[in-house]
Parts: C-alpha cells; sequence; structure tokens
C-alpha cells in the first residue's frame, strides 16, 4: 500500500541537512549528486528559491542546456518575486550558448516594456552590448567566408552552386564586394541567368555605379539604382498593355502569359527588344500563343502556322531561352 507523497513530511533538520549536501556537492563540483538531494527536496516540494537556482546552476555545468533554459523559463514565470535574478542566469545562459539573437531581441522587448531594477541594469546593458558585437562578428565572418565562396563558384561552380550562393548573399550589402564582382557581368562564360540575380541584388542595394553587362554578344553599361523592375520596364508595359483584354476575359491564362514573359525578359534582363509597335504586338501574341499550348488551349488548332514569320521566330527563341531557365533554375 503506497502513502502519497504529500502526506509524508519532511523533518526541518532533513531539510537542512539535504541543502546543505546540495551546495557541498556543488563546490565539490559534484553535480549529478547535487542533482539527487534537490530530487529529494522537489519530492517534498522544499525546494527553495536558492536551490532551484543551484538545479539551474548544476544543469549549466553539465552542458545541459535546453534544461537549464526550459527551468528558468518556467521559474520566471512562477516567481515573481525572484523574476530578475532567473531573468539574468536565462540571458548568462543564451550568451554562454552564442544565442545572441535570441537573447538581443528579448533585451529589446524588456528595455522598451519594463523597468530593470538598478542592481541588474548594467549587467543587462554589457550582455546586450558584448552580444551585439559578437553576433555582428559572427555575422561578418560568416558573410565573407560565403562571399569568398560564392566568388570561387562564379569562377569554377556550377548554376545550381552559383544560384544557391546568390539567394543567400542577396540578404547583405554587395558593396563592399562590388570590385570583385563587377568583371562577371561582363564575362561571357557566366550564365546569363546569375548575371541577372546578380544586377538585382545591386539594384536592390542601389548602386549607383555604371556597371558593364554583357549577355547574348551585346555589351553595354547600367547604372543598378536606376533599372525598373523586369516588368516594369516600358517594353514589359506595353506588351502587357497589348494583352489586357486577355487579362479580362481570361484571368488564368494572363497570368501564365505574364510567367512566360517575365521568364524571357528575365534572362535577357537588363536588355530588352525595341519597343517599337511591331515588335510588341509580335512578342504578345508569340507570348500569348506559348501559353495556349502550354495550357493545352485550343489544341484542334495548329498555332505555328497561324503565327506570322516574325512571331514563329520570337516563339523559337522564347522556348530557347526558357530551356536555359528551366533546367538551371529549377533543377
Amino acid at each position: 500500500m503506497s502513502t502519497e507523497r504529500q502526506d509524508v513530511v519532511m523533518f526541518p533538520g532533513w531539510r537542512k541537512e539535504l541543502e546543505q549536501k546540495t551546495f557541498d556537492a556543488i563546490q565539490q563540483k559534484y553535480y549529478e549528486e547535487a542533482l539527487l538531494h534537490i530530487k529529494k527536496l522537489e519530492d517534498f516540494k522544499e525546494a527553495s528559491n536558492d536551490i532551484l537556482t543551484a538545479k539551474v546552476i548544476c544543469f549549466v555545468e553539465l552542458a545541459r542546456y535546453d534544461e537549464a533554459i526550459s527551468l528558468c523559463r518556467r521559474l520566471m514565470k512562477e516567481d515573481d518575486d525572484h523574476y530578475y535574478k532567473y531573468l539574468h542566469i536565462y540571458l548568462t545562459i543564451l550568451f554562454q550558448t552564442s544565442q545572441y539573437t535570441e537573447l538581443i531581441e528579448l533585451l529589446d522587448e524588456i528595455f522598451e516594456n519594463e523597468t530593470i531594477p538598478y542592481e541588474y541594469e548594467e549587467a543587462f546593458k554589457q550582455l546586450y552590448d558584448v552580444s551585439k558585437d559578437m553576433r555582428d562578428s559572427a555575422t561578418q565572418q560568416e558573410a565573407e567566408t560565403h562571399m569568398n565562396h560564392f566568388l570561387d563558384s562564379l569562377e569554377n561552380g556550377n548554376f545550381q552552386e552559383q544560384w544557391k550562393l546568390l539567394s543567400m548573399h542577396r540578404k547583405h550589402d554587395v558593396e563592399p564586394h562590388l570590385d570583385a564582382i563587377k568583371p562577371y557581368l561582363s564575362d561571357a562564360r557566366l550564365n546569363p541567368v546569375i548575371k541577372t540575380g546578380i544586377i538585382q541584388w545591386l539594384m536592390d542595394c542601389e548602386i549607383e555605379q555604371k556597371i558593364e553587362v554583357e549577355k547574348f554578344d551585346h555589351s553595354d553599361y547600367v547604372i543598378p539604382a536606376q533599372l525598373n523592375d523586369i516588368l516594369d520596364t516600358y517594353f514589359a508595359q506595353s506588351v502587357l498593355d497589348y494583352l489586357e483584354n486577355v487579362e479580362q476575359g481570361d484571368p488564368t491564362l494572363y497570368e501564365f502569359v505574364k510567367q512566360i514573359l517575365y521568364r524571357y525578359l528575365y534572362i535577357k534582363y537588363p536588355f530588352e527588344p525595341q519597343s517599337d509597335r511591331q515588335s510588341v504586338q509580335n512578342l504578345g501574341e508569340a507570348v500569348l500563343m506559348l501559353a495556349q499550348k502550354y495550357l493545352h488551349l485550343n489544341e484542334d488548332t495548329n498555332l505555328t502556322e497561324e503565327a506570322s514569320k516574325e512571331q514563329q521566330k520570337w516563339m523559337e527563341e522564347i522556348e530557347r531561352l526558357e530551356k536555359i531557365y528551366f533546367s538551371q533554375v529549377e533543377d
């Protein structure tokens, strides 16, 4: 027959003995032994604030950081009187485990919404400042490592590696690496899709320098900060205006037309066809016929025969370039 533990009284002498054994074990660095004494106190609901703090210390010293963090979070919720004490320990654990971003975000919220007791104010400020320095240093070092890898991939890597690294780097400022990147935009060996991605990165960073770009044996200088987005160029807008009736009659078909137009212009970017009326109409009809073909519309009609020679040339070029886009971006 079992007895409920809460019905058994822990005499004060035994409680003090277990507390002393806990602190002695910690002093001698016997952390596992200390946790056994703490468990007995917890079983009888006799774990004081100091004992629970000791438990966190044991977890930290044993590198059981997840358990230490979990316990700190629970104690911060349950013990208002010692909230800032546990918060200080929690922040220290985050710092020791290099979780700088979480520490910074938490303190940002606390600084904004709480009045921190004087005795903790300086310690929190120091943890915050050092964490920012550590995070910025780590981020910069990581960025440098990745950038060197990216530049090496532009020289020797395959498309998938280049695209992956480019996608990662577009979150960072390109300016410190601009001189190293510029020559690749005029290098005929670099894939035009990668070149467009780099140009968009320069646009995001509002680069005001003149940059030479080569694509399909055509070369010119552009200022990225002054470029329009791909579908915001005059030519793209002219084609979309020409296809306005498609948008009104079949929005799904129109969206597919826009995708085809975007992919084509993406590969050619920042260069674009002549914006004369005939070119706009021919390309508009070409992307429309291709969209109908891909969506299996008008299957009874031979679209190629209906198309003019100029429209057929547009369709052939678009399909040729689409193979470049799909075979590499989506592999």
